[in-house]
C-alpha cells in the first residue's frame, strides 16, 4: 500500500517538474537595429529600436521601437506595428502585446485585415487564441456582402460573427437596419436588433423596438411599436408586432394594427383593425381582418373585413366590405352583406351594396338618411332592397339605383313644412336627389306601387321599412 502511494506521488512531483520544464512560450525578439539593456524593480526590461522584430509561435510583430519586459512575458510597441498571424493583419500606431494571454491592445487608429474582412475604429484589443476583436471608437467592418459602423463591436474571426452597440447601423444587399444593439451572424444569415430599430427595404422603412431578420428566407420580424412607412405614397402601417416576407412583397401587421395615409386634414385614411395585410404587388392592396374601423372625412364604416386598394388608374381606389358592414357618409348610414365603395380624388364617388343570397342570415341592403333639419331628426328617409347602387358628387348623394324588389319611404315637406310621405315599390328603383340631399324624382321599372299618406294621418302607418335599423357606434380617430 505505502509503495502504491509512493508511485502516485512520483507521478505528481513529475508531471509537475514538466510543467516547470515548458512554461508559456516566451516573446522572442528576432530583429532590431539598435538594443538596449536594464532593470527596473528588479525585472528585466530591453528597449529596441529601428525594424523591430518578435515572434511568439504563428503570432509575428513588427515596429520602430519596442520595451520588452522579459520577465513580464509583454512589450510595448510603438511606430508602424504590424502583428501578424495566419491570414490576420493587425495595424496600429502604438499597441501593448501580453504574450501569456496572446493579446493585443491597441492605440489610436486600428486596423484589421483578414480574408472575410477589414476592421477599423479608434481602439481595439485582439484575442489571438480566441480569434477576437473587440473595437471602440468610429468602428466600421467591411465586407463584400455587408457594412457595419457603431460605437463598439465585437468580431469573431472564425464564425464572421459580429456583435454591435451604440448607433449602429448594417448596410447589406437587402436592407440598412439601425439599432443601439445588433448582433449579425452573417454566416447564418441571421441579425437581431434591438432598441430604436428601423430597417430601409422595398421602398419601405420598418420601426419597432427589436427586430430579427432572417437574409435567407427574406423574412422579417418586428416586436413592440411596430410602424411601416411605405415610402412611396406615404403611407403608414403600425400595431405592436408584424412580419414581413420581401420575396412575396407581403407582410401583416398584428395587434391594434393601424393604417393611415396622410393627406391633408379631410382626406387622410384611417383603418384601425386587429390584423392588417399589405400586398406590394401593383397596385398594392390592404386586408384589414377583425373589428375594423374606417375614417376618411364624412366617410365611416365599420366590418369585420375591409379591403383598401389602388387601381392601375392612379386617382381610383377602392374600399370593399365584409361580412354586413355599416357604411356611414355625412348624413347617410348603408347596411348589406357586402359593400363595395369607389374613390376618385380621394373623394367618394360610387357605393355598391349587395346581398349575397346564400349567405347564412343574408339580409336585403339598406340605405336610410337623416333628416338635417333637427326639427324633424326622427323622420328617416329609407331605401331597400337586394342590391344600390349610390352614386356621389362633391361628397354629396346624387343618385341611388335599387336592384329587384325596391321599396322606399321619403317625406315630403312644402315651404319647409312637413307634408306626409309616400311609400313605393316595385322593381328596379331609380332615385334622384336635390342639393339639399332630399328625394326629388323617383323612376320605377317594373310593377310600380306607391302610397301618399298625408300630415294628419302619419300616425296611422308604420314609418320604417322591415330591417330598419340606426347605428350610433360610428367609429372615432385614436
Amino acid at each position: 500500500m505505502t509503495k502504491c502511494y509512493f508511485g502516485i506521488l512520483t507521478a505528481v512531483v513529475l508531471l509537475l517538474c514538466s510543467f516547470q520544464a515548458y512554461p508559456q512560450d516566451k516573446i522572442e525578439l528576432k530583429k532590431s537595429d539598435k538594443l538596449t539593456g536594464k532593470t527596473v524593480d528588479g525585472k528585466s526590461v530591453r528597449e529596441a529600436s529601428g525594424n523591430v522584430h518578435f515572434v511568439q509561435g504563428n503570432v509575428i510583430v513588427y515596429c520602430d521601437d519596442a520595451v520588452q519586459y522579459i520577465d513580464g512575458n509583454w512589450v510595448e510597441l510603438k511606430g508602424n506595428v504590424r502583428i501578424y498571424q495566419d491570414t490576420l493583419s493587425l495595424f496600429t500606431s502604438k499597441a501593448t502585446y501580453f504574450g501569456n494571454e496572446k493579446k493585443a491592445i491597441c492605440e489610436g487608429t486600428v486596423t484589421l485585415k483578414d480574408p472575410n474582412a477589414t476592421l477599423r475604429a479608434n481602439h481595439g484589443v485582439y484575442f489571438f487564441n480566441e480569434a477576437k476583436a473587440v473595437f471602440t471608437g468610429d468602428v466600421i467592418i467591411v465586407n463584400p456582402a455587408y457594412r457595419i459602423t457603431s460605437d463598439e463591436l465585437t468580431y469573431m474571426r472564425g464564425t464572421e460573427d459580429s456583435y454591435s452597440k451604440g448607433n449602429v447601423v448594417v448596410h447589406s444587399d437587402s436592407a440598412v437596419i439601425k439599432a443601439e444593439y445588433i448582433d449579425f451572424y452573417k454566416r447564418a444569415g441571421k441579425t437581431f436588433a434591438r432598441n430604436n430599430v428601423s430597417v430601409e427595404k422595398d421602398s419601405s422603412v420598418i420601426y419597432s423596438d427589436t427586430l430579427t431578420d432572417l437574409s435567407f428566407e427574406k423574412k422579417s420580424i418586428a416586436v413592440g411599436n411596430v410602424r411601416i412607412l411605405n415610402l412611396r405614397n406615404n403611407l403608414i402601417v403600425s400595431g405592436n408586432y408584424a412580419e414581413n416576407f420581401s420575396a412575396l412583397k407581403y407582410s401583416f401587421v398584428r395587434d391594434n394594427a393601424k393604417l393611415v395615409q396622410v393627406e391633408n386634414e379631410n382626406d387622410t385614411l384611417f383603418i384601425y383593425s386587429k390584423l392588417l395585410e399589405t400586398f406590394r404587388t401593383i397596385p398594392e392592396r390592404y386586408v384589414a381582418k377583425e373589428n375594423v374601423e374606417i375614417i376618411r372625412g364624412n366617410f365611416l364604416a365599420k366590418s369585420d373585413t375591409a379591403v383598401f386598394a389602388r387601381t392601375s388608374v392612379k386617382e381610383l381606389e377602392y374600399i370593399s366590405l365584409f361580412p354586413r358592414p355599416v357604411v356611414w357618409q355625412d348624413n347617410l348610414q348603408l347596411t348589406a352583406d357586402s359593400v363595395y365603395a369607389e374613390l376618385t380624388n380621394r373623394k367618394l364617388s360610387y357605393v355598391y351594396a349587395k346581398k349575397l343570397d346564400g349567405f347564412p342570415g343574408t339580409k336585403n341592403s339598406f340605405l336610410l338618411v337623416v333628416n338635417r333639419d333637427t326639427f324633424f331628426s326622427e323622420r328617416y328617409d329609407q331605401i331597400t332592397g337586394k342590391d344600390i347602387k349610390i352614386k356621389f358628387e362633391n361628397d354629396s348623394i346624387k343618385s341611388v339605383e335599387v336592384y329587384k324588389n325596391s321599396s322606399s319611404i321619403y317625406f315630403t315637406y312644402e315651404n319647409f313644412k312637413a307634408n306626409g310621405v309616400n311609400f313605393v315599390n316595385g322593381e328596379n328603383m331609380y332615385i334622384s336627389f336635390d342639393e339639399n340631399q332630399k328625394v326629388s324624382k323617383i323612376r320605377i321599372e317594373k310593377y310600380p306601387k306607391g302610397q301618399y299618406v298625408p300630415e294628419s294621418k302619419m300616425k296611422t302607418v308604420l314609418l320604417t321599412l322591415p330591417g330598419f335599423i340606426l347605428r350610433t357606434d360610428k367609429p372615432g380617430k385614436r
